[in-house]
């Protein structure tokens, strides 16, 4: 009787302390099923940033619509548009063949100055896949363009020029920034606005395009992305 009584006096402390932890501690089950979320949540985070990139350099897409606005005022007030009466070709294409020369340079500099401040590697696995879209869409515009210059129906060339960079910029944004895919619908847009424009607003349209779409949204990704 009196080891019965020295037992319970014994394991009575151990049982109000079991029952103490028990009441500040969460069950086995859900610790494992918080653990695993949180699991979960990192991957999903880390695949995230792993799959899309931030580079794109929203200062120099404001430099490239400067360059753009440029370009419309030679071909307006010197050499006139590729598609006018009287105008020379020639010499309004290769306003715009210049532009593109430098736009790719410019856009080269700046997007390795970004991903160099942003501690980003310059050329990534997902910078890769980006441009096997972008690519593609340019190409097929430089395919069109030269088809039509052959043909002489110059008058096609806002559209296809806007068309095919609209392209480029949504195929390629999808790994990257939103503000990067919804120019590219901008430019789609004003593609297809084009289509029902006279020729004559050729030139403003490729204004508001490679102008003032790439004053807007570089201007925002410069503000909201970190240059």
């Amino acid at each position: 009787m009196l080891y019965a009584e020295k037992y319970l006096t014994l394991a009575r402390p151990r049982a109000e302390n079991r029952s103490t932890m028990d009441e500040h501690s969460e069950p086995a089950p859900a610790l494992h099923a918080r653990g695993a979320h949180e699991e979960l949540e990192y991957i999903r985070r880390t695949l995230d940033a792993a799959g899309s990139f931030s580079s794109i350099p929203g200062r120099g897409l404001v430099v490239i619509g400067l360059m753009a606005l440029a370009a419309v005022v030679v071909n307006q007030r010197v050499t006139g548009a590729p598609w006018d009466d009287g105008a020379r070709p020639a010499e309004s294409l290769a306003a715009w063949s210049v532009l593109l020369a430098l736009s790719v340079l410019v856009g080269l500099w700046t997007m390795a100055r970004k991903a160099r401040r942003t501690g980003q590697p310059v050329w990534s696995p997902v910078l890769r896949k980006a441009l096997w879209g972008f690519v593609a869409a340019m190409l097929l515009g430089g395919i069109l363009s030269g088809a039509v210059i052959r043909s002489g129906h110059l008058d096609l060339l806002p559209e296809i020029w806007l068309g095919c960079y609209g392209s480029a910029m949504i195929a390629g944004g999808v790994m990257s920034v939103a503000p990067v895919r919804w120019m590219g619908i901008s430019f789609l847009a004003l593609a297809a606005a084009g289509a029902a424009f006279a020729p004559q607003y050729g030139l403003l349209l490729l204004a508001a395009g490679f102008g003032a779409l790439h004053l807007l949204f570089g201007a925002y990704i410069a503000w909201r992305h970190d240059g």
